[in-house]
Protein backbone atom coordinates (compact mmCIF):
# COMPACT_ATOMS: atom_id res chain seq x y z
CA UNK A 1 0.00 0.00 0.00
CA UNK A 2 1.40 3.39 -1.00
CA UNK A 3 2.09 5.92 1.74
CA UNK A 4 -0.01 9.05 1.67
CA UNK A 5 2.82 11.60 1.77
CA UNK A 6 0.28 14.32 2.36
CA UNK A 7 -0.53 12.73 5.72
CA UNK A 8 2.74 11.94 7.42
CA UNK A 9 1.87 10.59 10.84
CA UNK A 10 3.88 10.52 14.06
CA UNK A 11 5.48 7.18 13.24
CA UNK A 12 6.63 8.37 9.83
CA UNK A 13 8.06 11.62 11.21
CA UNK A 14 9.97 9.62 13.84
CA UNK A 15 11.21 7.33 11.08
CA UNK A 16 12.58 10.38 9.25
CA UNK A 17 14.17 11.63 12.48
CA UNK A 18 15.78 8.23 12.99
CA UNK A 19 17.37 8.41 9.54
CA UNK A 20 19.15 11.59 10.65
CA UNK A 21 20.01 10.66 14.24
CA UNK A 22 20.42 6.89 14.22
CA UNK A 23 23.53 6.56 12.06
CA UNK A 24 26.11 5.93 14.81
CA UNK A 25 28.29 2.81 14.64
CA UNK A 26 29.25 0.71 17.71
CA UNK A 27 32.58 -0.09 16.04
CA UNK A 28 33.64 3.57 16.04
CA UNK A 29 34.39 3.73 19.77
CA UNK A 30 37.93 3.33 21.11
CA UNK A 31 37.56 1.22 24.25
CA UNK A 32 41.16 1.26 25.48
CA UNK A 33 40.54 4.09 27.96
CA UNK A 34 37.42 2.37 29.24
CA UNK A 35 39.39 -0.83 29.90
CA UNK A 36 41.86 1.15 31.99
CA UNK A 37 39.04 2.84 33.92
CA UNK A 38 37.27 -0.48 34.49
CA UNK A 39 40.36 -1.86 36.20
CA UNK A 40 40.01 0.92 38.79
CA UNK A 41 36.55 -0.26 39.86
CA UNK A 42 36.47 -2.43 42.99
CA UNK A 43 35.14 -5.97 42.70
CA UNK A 44 31.89 -4.93 44.41
CA UNK A 45 31.54 -1.92 42.09
CA UNK A 46 32.14 -4.09 39.04
CA UNK A 47 29.54 -6.58 40.24
CA UNK A 48 26.91 -3.89 40.73
CA UNK A 49 27.66 -2.20 37.39
CA UNK A 50 27.55 -5.53 35.57
CA UNK A 51 24.12 -6.31 37.01
CA UNK A 52 22.68 -3.26 35.27
CA UNK A 53 24.69 -3.80 32.08
CA UNK A 54 23.59 -7.43 31.89
CA UNK A 55 19.95 -6.38 32.04
CA UNK A 56 20.60 -4.09 29.08
CA UNK A 57 22.61 -6.61 27.08
CA UNK A 58 20.04 -9.38 27.46
CA UNK A 59 17.16 -6.94 27.02
CA UNK A 60 18.50 -5.48 23.78
CA UNK A 61 18.89 -8.97 22.34
CA UNK A 62 15.42 -10.00 23.52
CA UNK A 63 13.70 -7.02 21.91
CA UNK A 64 15.68 -7.45 18.68
CA UNK A 65 14.50 -11.05 18.41
CA UNK A 66 10.84 -10.44 19.27
CA UNK A 67 9.84 -7.27 17.39
CA UNK A 68 8.97 -8.89 14.04
CA UNK A 69 5.54 -10.16 15.23
CA UNK A 70 4.53 -6.57 15.98
CA UNK A 71 4.89 -5.75 12.28
CA UNK A 72 3.06 -8.91 11.29
CA UNK A 73 0.20 -8.01 13.65
CA UNK A 74 -0.02 -4.50 12.22
CA UNK A 75 -0.14 -5.95 8.72
CA UNK A 76 -3.04 -8.19 9.76
CA UNK A 77 -5.16 -5.24 10.95
CA UNK A 78 -7.71 -3.73 8.54
CA UNK A 79 -5.81 -0.52 7.85
CA UNK A 80 -8.89 1.37 6.66
CA UNK A 81 -10.61 0.74 10.02
CA UNK A 82 -7.74 2.01 12.17
CA UNK A 83 -7.18 5.63 13.29
CA UNK A 84 -3.55 5.44 12.13
CA UNK A 85 -1.72 4.19 9.05
CA UNK A 86 -0.37 0.74 9.89
CA UNK A 87 2.04 0.88 6.93
CA UNK A 88 3.81 3.96 8.27
CA UNK A 89 4.08 2.25 11.66
CA UNK A 90 5.54 -0.87 10.06
CA UNK A 91 8.18 1.31 8.42
CA UNK A 92 9.07 2.81 11.77
CA UNK A 93 9.33 -0.60 13.46
CA UNK A 94 11.58 -1.88 10.67
CA UNK A 95 13.97 0.93 11.56
CA UNK A 96 13.63 0.15 15.26
CA UNK A 97 14.64 -3.50 14.76
CA UNK A 98 17.87 -2.27 13.16
CA UNK A 99 18.51 0.08 16.08
CA UNK A 100 17.87 -2.63 18.67
CA UNK A 101 20.28 -4.93 16.84
CA UNK A 102 22.87 -2.15 16.91
CA UNK A 103 22.40 -1.73 20.67
CA UNK A 104 22.94 -5.48 21.07
CA UNK A 105 26.08 -5.16 18.95
CA UNK A 106 27.44 -2.43 21.21
CA UNK A 107 26.86 -4.33 24.46
CA UNK A 108 28.30 -7.50 22.95
CA UNK A 109 31.48 -5.66 21.98
CA UNK A 110 31.72 -3.88 25.33
CA UNK A 111 31.27 -7.07 27.33
CA UNK A 112 33.93 -8.81 25.26
CA UNK A 113 36.55 -6.06 25.12
CA UNK A 114 36.07 -4.25 28.44
CA UNK A 115 34.39 -6.65 30.86
CA UNK A 116 36.14 -9.73 29.48
CA UNK A 117 33.05 -11.95 29.42
CA UNK A 118 29.93 -12.72 27.41
CA UNK A 119 28.22 -14.47 30.33
CA UNK A 120 25.40 -12.42 31.85
CA UNK A 121 23.74 -15.17 33.87
CA UNK A 122 25.74 -14.65 37.10
CA UNK A 123 24.65 -11.01 37.23
CA UNK A 124 20.94 -11.55 36.63
CA UNK A 125 20.11 -13.89 39.50
CA UNK A 126 17.96 -12.10 42.06
CA UNK A 127 18.08 -8.82 40.11
CA UNK A 128 15.46 -6.70 38.41
CA UNK A 129 15.22 -9.12 35.48
CA UNK A 130 13.79 -11.69 37.89
CA UNK A 131 11.61 -9.31 39.90
CA UNK A 132 8.20 -9.24 38.28
CA UNK A 133 8.34 -8.50 34.57
CA UNK A 134 11.48 -9.51 32.66
CA UNK A 135 12.44 -8.91 29.06
CA UNK A 136 12.42 -12.71 28.76
CA UNK A 137 8.63 -12.38 28.80
CA UNK A 138 8.75 -10.58 25.45
CA UNK A 139 8.94 -14.02 23.84
CA UNK A 140 5.55 -14.85 25.36
CA UNK A 141 4.28 -11.50 24.09
CA UNK A 142 5.45 -12.40 20.58
CA UNK A 143 3.66 -15.75 20.83
CA UNK A 144 0.46 -13.99 21.95
CA UNK A 145 0.65 -11.70 18.92
CA UNK A 146 1.03 -14.64 16.55
CA UNK A 147 -1.93 -16.40 18.17
CA UNK A 148 -4.05 -13.25 17.81
CA UNK A 149 -3.10 -13.00 14.13
CA UNK A 150 -4.17 -16.59 13.60
CA UNK A 151 -7.41 -15.96 15.52
CA UNK A 152 -8.51 -13.30 13.06
CA UNK A 153 -10.56 -11.23 15.55
CA UNK A 154 -9.89 -7.49 15.25
CA UNK A 155 -10.53 -6.64 18.89
CA UNK A 156 -8.39 -9.52 20.10
CA UNK A 157 -5.57 -8.41 17.81
CA UNK A 158 -5.79 -4.77 18.94
CA UNK A 159 -5.74 -5.91 22.57
CA UNK A 160 -2.69 -8.10 21.93
CA UNK A 161 -0.91 -5.22 20.23
CA UNK A 162 -1.83 -2.87 23.07
CA UNK A 163 -0.36 -5.21 25.66
CA UNK A 164 2.72 -5.76 23.49
CA UNK A 165 3.40 -2.04 23.05
CA UNK A 166 2.78 -1.36 26.72
CA UNK A 167 5.11 -4.18 27.76
CA UNK A 168 7.87 -3.15 25.37
CA UNK A 169 7.84 0.61 24.79
CA UNK A 170 5.74 1.54 27.83
CA UNK A 171 7.52 -0.55 30.47
CA UNK A 172 10.77 -2.12 29.22
CA UNK A 173 11.98 1.07 27.51
CA UNK A 174 10.11 3.90 29.25
CA UNK A 175 10.51 2.50 32.77
CA UNK A 176 13.14 -0.21 33.15
CA UNK A 177 15.72 1.08 30.67
CA UNK A 178 15.36 4.71 31.70
CA UNK A 179 15.74 3.74 35.34
CA UNK A 180 18.90 1.90 34.31
CA UNK A 181 20.27 5.01 32.61
CA UNK A 182 19.74 7.02 35.78
CA UNK A 183 21.57 4.34 37.73
CA UNK A 184 24.47 4.44 35.24
CA UNK A 185 24.61 8.23 35.61
CA UNK A 186 24.97 8.03 39.38
CA UNK A 187 27.47 5.16 39.46
CA UNK A 188 29.73 6.76 36.85
CA UNK A 189 29.55 10.23 38.37
CA UNK A 190 30.34 8.93 41.85
CA UNK A 191 33.27 6.88 40.55
CA UNK A 192 34.63 9.87 38.66
CA UNK A 193 34.46 11.98 41.83
CA UNK A 194 36.29 9.28 43.79
CA UNK A 195 39.03 9.13 41.13
CA UNK A 196 39.29 12.92 40.89
CA UNK A 197 38.29 12.84 37.24
CA UNK A 198 35.75 14.73 35.15
CA UNK A 199 34.71 11.57 33.33
CA UNK A 200 35.24 7.81 33.45
CA UNK A 201 34.17 5.17 30.94
CA UNK A 202 34.01 7.92 28.32
CA UNK A 203 33.23 5.71 25.33
CA UNK A 204 30.55 3.86 27.28
CA UNK A 205 28.87 7.15 28.13
CA UNK A 206 29.05 8.37 24.53
CA UNK A 207 27.51 5.17 23.18
CA UNK A 208 24.83 5.05 25.87
CA UNK A 209 23.95 8.62 24.92
CA UNK A 210 23.16 7.37 21.42
CA UNK A 211 21.20 4.40 22.74
CA UNK A 212 19.15 6.77 24.90
CA UNK A 213 18.47 9.02 21.93
CA UNK A 214 17.26 6.04 19.87
CA UNK A 215 15.03 4.82 22.66
CA UNK A 216 13.53 8.26 23.23
CA UNK A 217 12.11 7.93 19.71
CA UNK A 218 10.94 4.37 20.43
CA UNK A 219 9.11 5.50 23.57
CA UNK A 220 7.44 8.45 21.85
CA UNK A 221 6.25 6.23 19.03
CA UNK A 222 5.05 3.54 21.43
CA UNK A 223 3.04 6.02 23.48
CA UNK A 224 1.45 7.38 20.32
CA UNK A 225 0.41 3.89 19.19
CA UNK A 226 -0.99 3.13 22.65
CA UNK A 227 -3.10 6.28 22.29
CA UNK A 228 -4.21 5.32 18.79
CA UNK A 229 -5.18 1.80 19.88
CA UNK A 230 -7.27 3.34 22.66
CA UNK A 231 -9.05 5.38 20.00
CA UNK A 232 -9.76 2.21 18.05
CA UNK A 233 -10.88 0.17 21.10
CA UNK A 234 -11.64 2.46 24.08
CA UNK A 235 -12.14 -0.47 26.48
CA UNK A 236 -8.50 -1.44 26.03
CA UNK A 237 -7.53 0.99 28.80
CA UNK A 238 -9.62 -0.76 31.47
CA UNK A 239 -9.15 -4.26 30.05
CA UNK A 240 -5.44 -4.21 29.18
CA UNK A 241 -3.52 -1.05 30.07
CA UNK A 242 -4.61 -0.50 33.65
CA UNK A 243 -4.20 -4.15 34.80
CA UNK A 244 -0.74 -4.28 33.20
CA UNK A 245 0.29 -1.03 34.90
CA UNK A 246 -1.05 -2.38 38.19
CA UNK A 247 1.15 -5.46 37.79
CA UNK A 248 4.18 -3.30 37.07
CA UNK A 249 3.51 -1.05 40.07
CA UNK A 250 3.07 -4.05 42.37
CA UNK A 251 6.23 -5.83 41.23
CA UNK A 252 8.50 -2.84 40.77
CA UNK A 253 7.46 0.49 42.24
CA UNK A 254 6.05 -0.92 45.47
CA UNK A 255 8.49 -3.81 45.87
CA UNK A 256 11.67 -3.75 47.91
CA UNK A 257 14.79 -3.10 45.81
CA UNK A 258 16.69 -6.31 45.02
CA UNK A 259 20.04 -4.93 46.19
CA UNK A 260 20.52 -4.02 49.84
CA UNK A 261 24.18 -3.08 49.59
CA UNK A 262 25.34 -0.25 47.34
CA UNK A 263 29.13 -0.10 46.83
CA UNK A 264 29.02 3.39 45.29
CA UNK A 265 29.20 5.76 48.23
CA UNK A 266 26.52 8.45 47.92
CA UNK A 267 24.22 6.49 45.61
CA UNK A 268 20.58 7.53 46.09
CA UNK A 269 17.59 5.47 45.03
CA UNK A 270 14.91 8.03 45.87
CA UNK A 271 15.61 10.45 42.99
CA UNK A 272 15.48 7.52 40.56
CA UNK A 273 12.20 6.27 42.03
CA UNK A 274 10.72 9.76 41.77
CA UNK A 275 11.76 10.10 38.14
CA UNK A 276 10.49 6.71 36.98
CA UNK A 277 7.16 7.47 38.65
CA UNK A 278 7.02 10.61 36.52
CA UNK A 279 7.89 8.56 33.42
CA UNK A 280 4.87 6.37 34.10
CA UNK A 281 2.70 9.44 34.53
CA UNK A 282 4.00 10.73 31.18
CA UNK A 283 2.85 7.52 29.49
CA UNK A 284 -0.57 7.73 31.13
CA UNK A 285 -0.90 11.39 30.15
CA UNK A 286 -0.01 10.63 26.54
CA UNK A 287 -2.71 7.96 26.34
CA UNK A 288 -5.12 10.25 28.22
CA UNK A 289 -5.22 10.35 32.02
CA UNK A 290 -9.00 10.78 31.99
CA UNK A 291 -9.30 7.30 30.41
CA UNK A 292 -7.86 5.65 33.53
CA UNK A 293 -9.89 4.74 36.60
CA UNK A 294 -7.03 4.25 39.08
CA UNK A 295 -3.83 5.48 37.47
CA UNK A 296 -4.84 8.83 36.04
CA UNK A 297 -2.73 10.30 38.86
CA UNK A 298 0.10 7.83 39.37
CA UNK A 299 1.75 9.48 42.37
CA UNK A 300 -1.54 9.85 44.23
CA UNK A 301 -2.36 6.19 43.66
CA UNK A 302 1.10 5.11 44.83
CA UNK A 303 0.78 7.19 47.98
CA UNK A 304 -2.63 5.67 48.63
CA UNK A 305 -1.25 2.17 48.15
CA UNK A 306 1.73 2.77 50.42
CA UNK A 307 -0.49 4.26 53.14
CA UNK A 308 -2.75 1.22 52.98
CA UNK A 309 0.23 -1.12 53.34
Amino acid sequence: MAIDYGNREKSYELYRKGKREGTWDPDDYDLEGDREDWAQFSEAEQQRFLVTCSGFYDGEEDVTRTLAPYMMALDALPNEEMPFDTVQEEMYLAQQVYEEAKHTDFFSRYFEEVFGTQDTAPYREGGYQEQGYSTDDLYDTADDLMAAIDGGDRTELVYALGEAYLNYMGIVEAQLARGGYLSFDQMIELKAEEMGRDVVLESFQAAIGNVRQDETRHIENGRWILQQLAEAEPDIVADVYEPRIEEYVENRLLADPPFDDQPFDGYERKPIAKQITQYLQDTVDYIGADRFERYGDVRATLEERMAAD
